[in-house]
Parts: C-alpha cells; sequence; structure tokens
C-alpha cells in the first residue's frame, strides 16, 4: 500500500486552477492504481494537455461538463453562450483549443464528449437522479460521483459475455456502497493510437465479471498489449484522480 503523504513525490501533476491540482494523488492507495494512472497519463500525454491551459478554456470546459450533469446531454452554442457569457466566435475557437488539448470530444463542430461524459452510447451508463449519461470508459464512470460530489449508480456490461455489472456509490462518489457481481473487476489496457483518447484509450479501459472472462477476452483480443487489473475500488481511486480536480473550487455540489 502507498502512504498518502508520500505519494505525491516525483509523480507528474499540473495546476489546472489555484489550488487545485490534476490528477489528485492524495486518492491513490495502492500501488497497482498509481501505476494504472501513471500509464494513462502517459497514453494522454497529460504534460502537453496542460500546458497553457486558460481560465476561458476552464470555463468552457466546466461548463460543459455541468451542462451535462444537469441535462443529460451536451450543451448547444447557445447553452454555452448563455452559461459563459462569451461571443459565439470565441467560444468556437476555446472549443477548438479544448479539442486539440483533448479535453473535450467534437464532432465537426458538435460537442459530443467532455471527459468523462459523452453524448455517444456506450456500455457505461451513470444514473443522475432521473438523467442517465453515457461515460467514456469504466474509469470514467467510476470517476463521475466524485466529479460532481454526489453518489451515483453505474450500470455496465462484462466486456467479455455481457452480463450486467452495477456499481453504487457512497460518500459523494468517494467510495463504493456496492458491486454486483462480487468478483467484477476493471481492465485498463493501453492503447495510443493517434486521436482522442476517447477513440483509443477509452475503448480498452472496461468491467469484466470475473478475472477468467478478463483473461478469455484479452487472449482473443489483445493477447500482448500492457495494461492493469484493477479491483473496483482500485479503478475508482484512478477515477478520483482524474476526475475529482475538474469542477474543485468551482461550485458546491451538483
Amino acid at each position: 500500500m502507498l502512504d498518502p503523504k508520500l505519494v505525491t513525490r516525483d509523480l507528474p501533476a499540473t495546476e489546472i486552477r489555484p489550488g487545485v491540482v490534476f490528477p489528485d494523488w492524495t486518492v491513490v492507495r495502492s500501488t497497482q492504481a498509481k501505476d494504472a494512472l501513471v500509464a494513462i497519463l502517459g497514453a494522454f500525454r497529460a504534460e502537453e494537455c496542460w500546458r497553457g491551459y486558460s481560465a476561458d478554456e476552464d470555463l468552457v470546459r466546466s461548463s460543459i461538463t455541468r451542462h451535462y450533469a444537469a441535462a443529460g446531454c451536451a450543451p448547444s452554442l447557445g447553452d454555452l453562450g448563455a452559461a459563459t457569457r462569451l461571443p459565439q466566435d470565441a467560444l468556437r475557437h476555446l472549443l477548438r483549443q479544448l479539442r486539440d488539448r483533448d479535453l473535450v470530444v467534437m464532432d465537426e463542430e458538435r460537442i459530443v464528449g467532455a471527459y468523462p461524459l459523452t453524448s455517444r452510447k456506450t456500455e457505461h451508463q451513470v444514473h443522475l437522479g432521473g438523467k442517465t449519461v453515457h461515460a467514456m470508459c469504466a474509469i470514467d464512470a467510476l470517476g463521475a460521483g466524485a466529479m460532481l460530489r454526489r453518489d451515483i449508480e453505474i450500470t455496465s456490461a462484462c466486456r467479455q459475455c455481457g452480463t450486467a455489472i452495477t456499481v453504487v456509490t457512497r460518500g459523494a462518489g468517494t467510495a463504493l456502497a456496492t458491486v454486483a457481481p462480487a468478483g467484477a473487476l476493471v481492465w485498463s489496457g493501453m492503447r495510443t493510437d493517434a486521436g482522442c483518447a476517447a477513440d483509443s484509450l477509452c475503448t480498452v479501459i472496461a468491467f469484466f465479471c470475473s478475472a477468467a472472462h478478463l483473461k478469455a477476452w484479452r487472449s482473443a483480443n489483445h493477447p500482448h498489449a500492457a495494461g492493469y487489473r484493477l479491483s473496483p475500488d482500485e479503478a475508482l481511486q484512478v477515477g478520483r484522480a482524474i476526475f475529482g480536480p475538474t469542477l474543485a473550487g468551482l461550485e458546491t455540489a451538483l
């Protein structure tokens, strides 16, 4: 086990707004989770992603994420204008910058995602009260509650057999309440194709109902690909570290 007081030493981190650091290494308690997170940051090109990140970019990105949580869908340009009070030409420019940083996913001029949430249909559904939003991968789904500072229910499926997997959080998204089936786990695979993480890395971060089904899936699909087998709690640690800072310091619970 890692000592939370020591975990930030010599590990990559960036201040994304005053007093808020990405990722939040203090919530990472296991060596396996730490190693998976380091690998994800490398695949995501995190240092390049955050370099020169501006307050206006932060405003637009956080507004998109809040809109997903409140409305269950991506905002339009008009929605963003109302939320940010920025003119449309400036918004278009900022959206292109966020897309180039791979902090927002776009289809032409249309917003289709802001990590961890997406308008695309995926196998990972995050239930927010009366609304359901899709997450880009298993770790994204697990991190959504900590980002929004609220408890959530996740429904997903074993990538190998399709068995339903359900996760409920407690402590405002910071801990697990229930996981079913009991043997469920997360594979944090590594894929670094050109393009956004939603179309590469996220496609190999998935839930499995058992270690045996993870082994069978890897044998058939990615027998030599690197990755990390994580317990649901370890995957939650990674999700919290990545997405906990997303809205931190901006407002109270959503």
